[in-house]
């Protein structure tokens, strides 16, 4: 095999493809990068049983061939040289990257048993495409909502459904949920799919720099095609919360403000918080104040009043802290609304501009 490419190039696609990679003791394979290279075409490909990449190299080709490269160590490599034009080429089980400046050689691995990386191919099941930019706010602005335990698969998964128009995603752990609404063209629908949580932050910096998406919905599996080739994830085999119902539709009390301010606010309440990330929150449309207050008993405490248009009634409770923080970090208009839809009821967090996100978080009850 043999190849001339912009660092840049490789750098990119050896990046995404390292991280898809596994270190697996019984199967070291898994662990490396396969460079599949013909007469006309270039790919990477990697895999860790659960997600697997095919990228494509912009290269020009001399020599073909397939090689498994150690994915970290061609990563970190490639990451630490500074030519821009390389050279790469195999000789035995030795694998050659050639600058300007210098040589590397890395030890390959037998490639015979890479296994066949399986996706979804075209024209079989549900096929749409999205804008690139609407689709990573979709999954982004939900997936910090997923559990981080694994003892529920279903709540450790994004839920992507196409209905009436529009992908619906959504995320929870039971304490809080998010769900993002966008608008597509394509007539297409399909019902909920789970793709694993910790698959979203690869699916995005794959598709990242592209204009487009094509999502291929198949059986178990799920097929993310855009510039850099395709990304395919497995898809969790479970039903996600029916959660339209516990979505309150009215609010006792609500506070809209910039979302600048309540950023600056919750960043202090966070420094006083107890173990419990208490903050405990008090809308007062009576005498227009919306004030936010934490305690901690070997630290200090804290209180902020955040400029704010409120309507309702006068209500105090309380909420993990943490959780609305983690909201304000993937809101994408300059204001939000807090809406509390009793005492011991949730609070829906909202992006004020764009009605298409909706945040759901519990109260702590002590």
């Amino acid at each position: 095999m043999k190849i001339e490419i912009l660092r840049e190039n490789l750098e990119k696609v050896v990046g995404v493809a390292s991280r898809v990679s596994n270190k697996n003791l019984s199967l070291p394979v898994l662990g490396c990068i396969l460079f599949v290279v013909g007469e006309n075409r270039a790919v990477v490909r990697a895999t860790n049983l659960d997600m697997s990449i095919e990228a494509t190299l912009k290269a020009k080709i001399i020599e073909g061939g397939v090689v498994a490269v150690p994915a970290h160590i061609l990563a970190q490599t490639v990451a630490a040289i500074a030519d821009q034009k390389l050279t790469i080429s195999t000789s035995g089980n030795t694998l050659t990257i050639d600058g300007e400046r210098g040589a590397t050689s890395i030890t390959t691995i037998d490639a015979a048993e890479f296994p066949t990386l399986s996706y979804v191919k075209e024209g079989s099941g549900v096929g749409v495409t999205i804008a690139q930019r609407d689709f990573a706010a979709a999954l982004r602005s939900v997936s910090f909502a997923a559990s981080v335990s694994s003892v529920k698969p279903e709540l450790a998964s994004i839920s992507l459904t196409l209905e009436k128009g529009e992908l619906v995603s959504a995320a929870t752990d039971s304490f809080r949920l998010a769900e993002s609404r966008i608008t597509v063209k394509e007539k297409a629908s399909f019902n909920s799919i789970l793709i694993p949580a910790r698959n979203i932050g690869d699916i995005l910096r794959a598709v990242e720099g592209s204009q487009n998406v094509e999502m291929r919905v198949g059986e178990n599996q799920c097929t993310f095609i855009a510039d850099f080739g395709y990304l395919t994830s497995r898809t969790i085999d479970g039903a996600f919360p029916d959660y339209q119902a516990i979505i309150p539709r009215d609010s006792v009390a609500s506070a809209t403000c910039l979302k600048e301010d309540a950023i600056r606010a919750f960043k202090k309440i966070s420094i006083f918080t107890d173990s419990f990330n208490q903050v405990h929150i008090s809308m007062k449309p009576s005498d227009t104040t919306f004030t936010v207050r934490s305690v901690n008993a070997s630290v200090g405490q804290t209180t902020d009043h955040i400029p704010a248009t409120l309507e309702g009634e006068d209500i105090d409770i309380n909420f993990n802290a943490r959780y609305i923080t983690d909201v304000l970090s993937v809101v994408g208009g300059d204001s939000i609304t807090f809406a509390v839809a009793g005492q011991g009821k949730p609070m829906v967090v909202t992006d004020a501009p764009h009605k298409g996100f909706t945040y759901l978080v519990m109260p702590m009850n002590r």
